[in-house]
């Protein structure tokens, strides 16, 4: 197993130093997996004040003095060097009341939330893997199992339960029988945890190999309906074991945080997301998770687009109208997952004809792409000064939008209208026939 030659040089350092020094955590478990490592943690009996004197010729800064750790650069990567500890009660569900440095680093690997984390190897010595969990055998065996009792582990953090089930759908393993339990058991002291944080690792199991396999054990663990609430006139799906087939359509969605996350939101809640009340629920719903507005805006977006291809009438001018709303990314996303929908489990209409509508819509779509059709109001060939001098909205500036999107709509029925002279030639004719109705 090879190393960064700065996080060897650290571990040497250490070591020439006369302290102990081992690669922990995350990082060790990816290499035994033979997966890509970001972040490198050393555990060391050294202390914080130590790493820093040690170190004095590299930046360094305290990254959490109070539980040890030192972040150090070196050779232009960060890496936390953590003094060895124990621990003692969690009264805010997240950090220890108390901090004790030790010189064991068994006891320091007793402190940690998962056997498969909890295992130490230093490179330089012959001895094996210092592994009092047999978290290398859970390793093989795929298994995420906690360090000592479930319902300790989870009562001292509560996020430790989201986090396994993320291992699990990050890494496609099985969660304990015993640990599974405690998770369902414990789910409800996941309310005390910030809404940041739960966020955070929801982000993360999104975005995993294997989501569909996380969130039903979200679901199963009580842990999804904490987050996912019923919400003012929103009927909230349960998600069963045969809820599978379902959830694999965020599996097969684009690996794109909103994408999958709107996609998860349209088989928790029935619904259309083109009726402001559902959306204002909606939005209420992932505001209490403190997504970002932008966020929020974009899952609302998706889901409105969603629910409009659904109940429109293909043609090339709803198509077009429909791209320029949600641009050509959105769009072919829309369709993909209204695709992988119906492939899945059906749909709410007839599968061939949503089949028959959504290759409709590709087609169109692809002729947009091919012939550069305009679809997007930045690119009407006419501007509000084009239209003043045409004589339009001078006494009424009213006129001059109500223009702009007349001709918007002109060029979404044909986009080879998208000329200045042709545009206001029609438009003069368009005010002109209506004032002369009006005199009349």
């Amino acid at each position: 197993m090879s190393l960064p030659k700065a996080v060897e040089y650290v571990i040497r350092t250490i070591m020439d130093s006369g302290g102990q020094a081992y690669l922990v955590g995350g990082a060790l478990r990816d290499h035994l997996l033979g997966r890509p490592v970001i972040d490198y943690d050393i555990a060391v009996s050294l202390l914080p004040d130590e790493v820093t004197a040690l170190f004095s010729n590299h930046k360094s800064w305290p990254t959490g003095k109070r539980f040890g750790t030192i972040t150090v650069k070196v050779d232009k990567m960060n890496m936390e060097i953590t003094t060895f500890r124990q621990e003692s009660l969690y009264s805010d569900a997240r950090h220890p009341d108390d901090v004790s440095f030790v010189s064991d680093i068994n006891l320091d690997l007793s402190r940690r939330d998962f056997t498969i984390n909890a295992m130490a190897w230093n490179p330089f010595q012959s001895s094996a893997l210092i592994d009092p969990f047999h978290g290398r055998k859970d390793l093989r065996r795929k298994i995420i199992r906690t360090v000592g009792s479930p319902y300790e582990r989870f009562a001292e953090d509560p996020l430790r339960i989201m986090r396994g089930i993320r291992f699990s759908a990050q890494l496609d393993f099985k969660i304990d029988e015993e640990t599974k339990k405690a998770m369902a058991a414990c789910s409800e002291k996941l309310r005390k945890v910030s809404a940041e944080r739960t966020q955070d690792e929801l982000n993360k199991l999104l975005l995993s190999p294997h989501p569909d396999k996380g969130l039903l054990q979200l679901e199963v663990s009580v842990v999804l309906s904490i987050l996912f609430p019923p919400g003012k006139g929103l009927q909230r799906n349960a998600l069963t074991s045969q809820s599978r087939d379902k959830l694999q359509l965020v599996k097969h969605l684009t690996m794109h945080l909103p994408l999958r996350l709107a996609g998860l939101t349209s088989l928790l809640y029935d619904g259309d997301y083109t009726k402001p009340e559902i959306i204002d629920s909606l939005k209420s719903i992932l505001s209490l998770l403190k997504y970002d507005k932008k966020t929020i805006a974009y899952v609302l977006k998706l889901l409105y687009g969603y629910s409009n291809f659904l109940s429109m009438k293909i043609s090339p001018y709803t198509m077009r109208k429909l791209i320029g709303q949600l641009g050509v990314e959105d769009t072919m996303n829309i369709l993909s997952w209204i695709d992988i929908t119906n492939q899945l489990n059906g749909s709410m209409v007839d599968v061939d004809e949503l089949s028959e509508k959504l290759n409709k819509a590709y087609i169109i779509l692809s002729n947009v792409q091919k012939n550069n059709d305009p679809v997007f109001f930045e690119q009407l060939a006419v501007k509000g000064n084009d239209v003043l001098k045409a004589g339009i909205g001078k006494k009424d500036p009213k006129l001059v939008g109500e223009a702009l999107e007349l001709a918007y709509q002109w060029i979404l029925e044909n986009p080879e209208l998208n000329n200045t002279d042709c545009l206001l030639a029609m438009l003069t004719k368009h005010y002109k026939k209506i004032s002369d109705t009006v005199q009349h």
